[in-house]
Order: structure tokens, then C-alpha cells, then sequence
């Protein structure tokens, strides 16, 4: 089944159908993201997340090797300043709103992968996801705005839909704490 859900250059399916008689893959669905063969960026950043906490779990290798994959898509596709576009696959005439939830989601993966890994390979994920954060603290802080109750703004929640399009999400804010924790040394994983 994993194979599925990501595919070979690290990207995922937001939702996978299969034949419920013989178990066949019979289509990826596009859901949240752009088109069925787009990369939404929060459902790669939530696969990064779910993948390491998969390996943490369970030990089998093809969870870290997926997770990895996943990994390397999504920091290769990154804007400049780090926090992703709402679809990784965008045509030119649909507007590149940002999605601080997914670059939250991630960044606290990719720590949490780097912890899992280990070595001199960890790196590779801690020092890219203390980046995000830090891009997430400075450009996207709603930290003067008293009026403001989300903790980071620009979030993308469900564009083809047309809701909670460049505001505060609470799932952003979450995974913005919970990296930030991280980072500050709490190895705690909630999703016991």
C-alpha cells in the first residue's frame, strides 16, 4: 500500500481508491491539493510527519525510507524563504498562496526524522526544519497583531473549496509549538 500513496520522486496522493472487491489501486484523487497528480504541500508534510512516527513505531525500514523520499521532495521544492506554496504543482494562472500550516507540519517531522536517523545524516533534516521555523517566527508571526488569535498567518487550508484561504490555522499553530519544543530539547512524542 505504501507505494500507492508516494510516489517515486517523494510526492504523495491526498487520497488513494482502491477496488474494494480485489484490494486494486484504482486511482489517486487530488482532494485538498490542485489536480490528482499535484503535490499538495500540508498532505506531503502530514506523510513526512506520519511516515518518521511509522518508523518510530514499527522499526521497519521502509517506513524511514519513505519518510526520507518525502523528505527530500518536499525541501527541494521549498520557496526561498522556506514555507511552502498550499501545492507543490501549481499552474502559473492559480495564485501561489503560502501554506504556514504544511511548513509548520514538516519542520516538525524533519526534526523528528533527524532524531530518528541520527549521525552525521541528521543534519540534513535538523538544520532545514530550525530554518523553517525561524522563517515561520519572522515572516509569518502574527506577534503584533493583539486582535489576532492564531499564532502564525498565512495558512492554506482548503483551496479548491475556496476555505480558510491565507489565514491562521490551529493545526499550523500546533505543529509550530510542538517544533518549537523540539527544538528546545523535548524529545516527547504525543502520538503515543
Amino acid at each position: 500500500m505504501l507505494e500507492r500513496f508516494v510516489r517515486p520522486d517523494g510526492s504523495v496522493y491526498h487520497i488513494v481508491r482502491f477496488d474494494p472487491e480485489t484490494g486494486d489501486f484504482l486511482e489517486g484523487i487530488g482532494g485538498q491539493g490542485f489536480a490528482p497528480e499535484s503535490a499538495w504541500s500540508r498532505g506531503t508534510a502530514w506523510a513526512l510527519y506520519g511516515l518518521s512516527l511509522a518508523y518510530h513505531h514499527s522499526r521497519k525500514q521502509a517506513y524511514l525510507d519513505a519518510a526520507k523520499r518525502v523528505a527530500h521532495f518536499f525541501l527541494a521544492n521549498l520557496p526561498d524563504d522556506l514555507v511552502p506554496h498550499w501545492d507543490f504543482r501549481l499552474p502559473p494562472e492559480i495564485t501561489k498562496y503560502r501554506d504556514s500550516s504544511a511548513g509548520a507540519c514538516a519542520a516538525s517531522g524533519l526534526l523528528l526524522l533527524s532524531e530518528l536517523v541520527g549521525g552525521t545524516e541528521s543534519r540534513l533534516y535538523r538544520e532545514p526544519a530550525v530554518r523553517m521555523l525561524e522563517s515561520l517566527y519572522r515572516h509569518y508571526g502574527a506577534w503584533d497583531d493583539e486582535k489576532e488569535e492564531g499564532l502564525i498567518r498565512h495558512g492554506t487550508s482548503h483551496y479548491p473549496e475556496g476555505k480558510n484561504i491565507d489565514v491562521p490555522l490551529i493545526y499550523g499553530d500546533y505543529f509550530f509549538v510542538e517544533g518549537l519544543s523540539r527544538l528546545r530539547g523535548n524529545d516527547k512524542i504525543f502520538w503515543q
